[in-house]
């Protein structure tokens, strides 16, 4: 051009959108431009060698609008980069996962709130529903480790996984996947856990490898309180502990074995409000 600026291959003047011009279409302040473009989000297509002005292209306005909303969704910018990074279909059920998983993150915040809500009462009441049932003697493959309560849904998952090729040689699941509390999990410490699928056949534990174990359950009476996916979550769970061990405190009953959630559902495909899980104790009459 005359006054010496000059567009990069394929790029023409007609087509550049100069940096405040592009601001008052998009509605993004400078300062979120700058942001976007050292993340990789919107990089503008030319920067002028001579006076260092930044230019975008007509096809970048849709992006930038769809950042402003996503943004608007408090979806995070690595996730944002995912989306523009995929058309389609993929760019659709990647947008839905991420409302998914918010919805399910605010479904466990709201029984939390629940939950704090009724401790903070003069007087303590069970909120929960809390039945009984008979448990059969049990033969588990499982895995025992110390963790923490943001590791252990990774743990459970990967236990499973390593866990039921093993169970396939004793005749296949048996029952629910059982995880056993043998200390307290807890933000201050690691607690001992261990995950334990069920299987049909009987158990030589001399045809097990190690970090696999073998365990013999006998026949129990447990209490339990049956929870949804969001109630799952830590803390939220640690109120159907609660509210089982407050029940059989009440009715004078002694605890025989470690508590353990027995997961009955598909975890995977549950919403957050489905039923997965029982939180259980075993006890004494």
């Amino acid at each position: 051009m005359a006054n010496g600026h000059t567009e990069p291959p394929g790029v023409t003047a007609m087509n550049l959108i100069s940096s405040g011009a592009f601001q008052a279409r998009t509605r993004l302040s400078a300062k979120a431009l700058r942001l976007y473009r050292d993340k990789g989000l919107l990089v503008p297509v030319h920067v002028d060698p001579y006076n260092r002005y930044r230019y975008y292209s007509e096809g970048q306005v849709d992006d930038a609008r769809l950042i402003n909303m996503l943004r608007g969704l408090d979806m995070p910018l690595h996730l944002i980069a995912g989306v523009l990074s995929s058309t389609g279909t993929e760019r659709e059920a990647a947008i839905r996962s991420y409302w998914e998983d918010v919805e399910e993150e605010l479904a466990s915040r709201r029984y939390l709130a629940s939950y704090v809500v009724s401790t903070i009462t003069t007087q303590r009441k069970i909120t929960m529903s809390v039945q009984t049932r008979n448990l059969d003697s049990m033969t588990y493959l499982t895995e025992r480790t110390r963790i923490s309560p943001e590791d252990l849904p990774g743990f459970i998952q990967d236990s499973c996984e390593r866990l039921m090729p093993l169970a396939e040689r004793f005749g296949g699941w048996a029952g629910s996947l059982t995880t056993i509390y043998h200390s307290e999990v807890n933000e201050d410490n690691d607690g001992e856990v261990e995950n334990g699928i069920p299987v049909a056949a009987p158990v030589d534990p001399a045809e097990v490898a190690a970090p696999a174990n073998v365990l013999v359950e006998p026949a129990y009476e447990i209490a339990y309180a049956r929870i949804s996916k969001a109630q799952v979550r830590f803390p939220q769970i640690l109120q159907a502990y609660d509210e089982v061990y407050q029940w059989l405190d009440d009715e004078g009953l002694t605890p025989a074995a470690r508590p353990r959630e027995i997961y009955f559902g598909d975890f995977s495909a549950a919403g957050p409000n489905d039923e997965v899980c029982d939180i259980a104790v075993p006890f004494n009459r």
